[in-house]
């Protein structure tokens, strides 16, 4: 609930911000994307969190029925693949990822989030990279709220696959 609140409200943020590209003296449409880029952020990392919490329960459920544990990337390629064999939980959890770390970076990196953003066509001369990761995982730019359907799809799926194997 709470992560849906989010993207409902940031889809919402987004749209106040570009309908201010409208009004050529405050907000041009190219900064409007960059600040957007942020509210994307903030979403993917807030999904990031979620995912992680669906890691922690799926391996409470396992611990109650005598299982061993289930390692996060494990889980995370549990979900459907949406390009080259990377799911769509890996990818945004590499978007969460770019959004936390790609300042640090002086160079496009060749690592793990870099690689899983790469299957989705997003390299260092993306210009919204964010945005363009929404746009793929939902086909709309500002429905944000099918990024949180991805997620809870994903958590269902693997609750329901715990109680058949148990």
């Amino acid at each position: 609930m709470p992560l849906r609140v989010l993207c409902t409200s940031t889809e919402n943020a987004i749209k106040e911000l570009i309908s201010f590209t409208k009004e050529p003296v405050f907000l041009d449409g190219i900064t409007a994307l960059e600040y957007a880029e942020y509210l994307y952020g903030a979403v993917f990392v807030a999904c990031q969190a979620y995912a992680v919490g669906v890691v922690s329960d799926i391996n409470d459920i396992r611990a109650s029925a005598g299982k061993e544990k289930v390692s996060k990337l494990s889980l995370y390629k549990q979900s459907p693949a949406v390009n080259s064999g990377t799911s769509s939980i890996e990818f945004i959890n590499a978007l969460a990822n770019y959004f936390k770390h790609n300042e640090e970076w002086s160079a496009w990196p060749e690592n793990e989030t870099t690689k899983a953003l790469k299957y989705f066509g997003l390299t260092e001369s993306t210009e919204f990279p964010l945005k363009s990761g929404a746009e793929i995982l939902t086909g709309h730019d500002s429905e944000l709220r099918l990024v949180c359907e991805i997620l809870e799809d994903w958590r269902f799926g693997l609750i329901e696959k715990c109680h058949q194997n148990a």
